[in-house]
């Protein structure tokens, strides 16, 4: 019998299995660490979770994000990064902690499932104690890398006993802890899960809204405290979804800006608004917030001059209203365009003041024909003896540097009259008027002019009368 050649002989039988073992290896560990990676941690806590049924498996998942990666890889190099990556992933193997797998998430997050502690009380020591393990200094060479570790914590429930659930609300509660900035480490919230989901179907919302034009104007008036007139209105946005509802401001404008949005929905905003107010008479002004990112998007100053033209509205009837937070990343950016829009003929108000962190400084570096109260201080009327000294004196610097002071959130006649003998200047709030549709404005306006013209004709009687 002829025996084939060693070059002919087919693969060794061992070899195969070598090699089968090796490629499972490649396939479901990480090769940085040794440790196991995310589908293969994901399927270990499931086969723990499996074995438990019928009954449910009191177990936690532990996820462990390490911060400042990027600055050492920026500092020192990449092999630096992955030096530390390798040390942690020693620490936790080392940990005195039973009964537990541990497996790299990601390039920055490690996973640490303890199969049998359901007490969230243990939890929390495990990932507290995890968390400043991972956080000490990381030698490298004669330097000392510093680093700082962050825990989220998810425990099984009778209602998510699947790995993928776990990780899930692991991770939701990593943004927690990341977004408190303390004490580092965070328990699962159910309440978190459903602000991820309302979240999620908000960016679904306001782009199918931006696509199919569901947004819409109101428009709130404002009086002078003078003369009881009508001056103008201020434009606030609103959406109405067909299906989930009311949807306020602070809630999809951040979306709109998060998701590149907001140029698109303010440049529809203030056109709208010029076409809006271009109806009403020549006297009223209409006044607009516009959003930091509209700003830093580059396309602000043309879409406010294109709207300008397209209605023929006078920039002069336009209050552009930003809040302390336009200022808050690039001063410099901002201010000139502020300076361009003055120049276009508009009047700058800054909203919202007060709530800010450095607002005094802000009246003299910055443009401002305008400034409004916040609410929060005409509210303090009713509660708070101090609050009528610091709105005087709100006023009286504002008078003092030739701006005009609007109060906002006027609700009661006592908090009109304390303002009116303030000397502030214009009132805003739902005891002169709620927001309302532009369907209503007409009415509104004829009204104020009846009364206006009433006042007036009421003066000529008496003048008449004493000659």
């Amino acid at each position: 019998m002829i025996q084939p050649a060693p070059s002919e002989q087919g693969p060794d039988l061992h070899e195969v299995n070598s090699l089968r073992v090796h490629l499972q290896r490649l396939s479901s560990h990480d090769q940085d660490t040794g440790l196991v990676n995310c589908e293969a941690l994901l399927a270990a806590i499931n086969t723990e979770i499996a074995k438990a049924r019928p009954r449910p498996l009191g177990a936690t998942l532990i996820e462990i994000r390490i911060r400042g990666l990027s600055r050492i890889g920026e500092v020192y190099s990449r092999k630096a990064i992955g030096s530390v990556i390798r040390q942690l992933a020693e620490r936790l193997e080392l940990a005195p902690i039973k009964n537990r797998i541990i497996g790299r998430i990601d390039h920055k997050s490690f996973g640490v499932f303890l199969y049998d502690v359901a007490d969230p009380v243990l939890a929390l020591q495990s990932a507290k104690q995890l968390a400043a393990l991972c956080s000490r200094p990381i030698p490298w060479g004669d330097q000392s890398l510093v680093i700082e570790a962050i825990a989220g914590v998810a425990q099984t429930t009778e209602a998510g006993q699947d790995a993928a659930t776990l990780l899930h609300h692991a991770g939701l509660a990593l943004r927690a802890s990341s977004e408190s900035g303390s004490p580092g480490y965070s328990f699962f919230d159910p309440a978190e899960a459903r602000a991820a989901k309302r979240r999620n179907d908000l960016i679904t919302i306001v782009n199918q809204a931006v696509e199919q034009k569901l947004f819409e104007m109101v428009y709130q008036p404002f009086f002078s405290f003078k003369t009881g007139k009508l001056m103008g209105f201020e434009a606030l946005m609103r959406l109405r979804h067909p299906e989930f509802g009311n949807i306020p401001p602070n809630e999809f404008i951040p979306i709109a800006e998060e998701t590149s949005l907001i140029s698109r929905l303010g440049a529809w905003c203030i056109e709208d608004t010029c076409r809006t107010a271009a109806e009403w008479p020549s006297h009223l002004v209409v006044a607009v917030n516009f959003s930091p990112a509209q700003f830093y998007s580059g396309t602000l100053l043309a879409e406010v001059n294109h709207a300008l033209e397209r209605t023929q509205f006078p920039a002069y009837r336009l209050d552009v209203e930003i809040t302390e937070g336009t200022f808050l990343k690039d001063q410099e950016l901002v201010l000139s365009q502020l300076n361009a829009l003055r120049g276009m003929g508009c009047s700058i108000a800054l909203d919202d003041f007060g709530t800010g962190y450095s607002s005094l400084s802000y009246l003299w570096q910055f443009p401002f024909s305008k400034l409004k109260i916040d609410r929060s201080f005409v509210h303090a009327l009713d509660t708070t003896a101090k609050a009528p000294s610091i709105l005087k004196s709100i006023i009286d610097l504002s008078r003092n540097l030739g701006i005009e002071v609007t109060a906002e959130g006027i609700e009661t006649s006592e908090q009109m009259l304390a303002l009116r003998n303030l000397n502030c200047d214009y009132l805003q709030g739902f005891l002169c008027g709620r927001p309302t549709s532009k369907s209503n404005l007409a009415a509104i306006i004829l009204k104020n002019f009846s009364e206006t013209l009433g006042q007036e004709n009421a003066k000529l009687s008496k003048i008449r009368v004493i000659r």
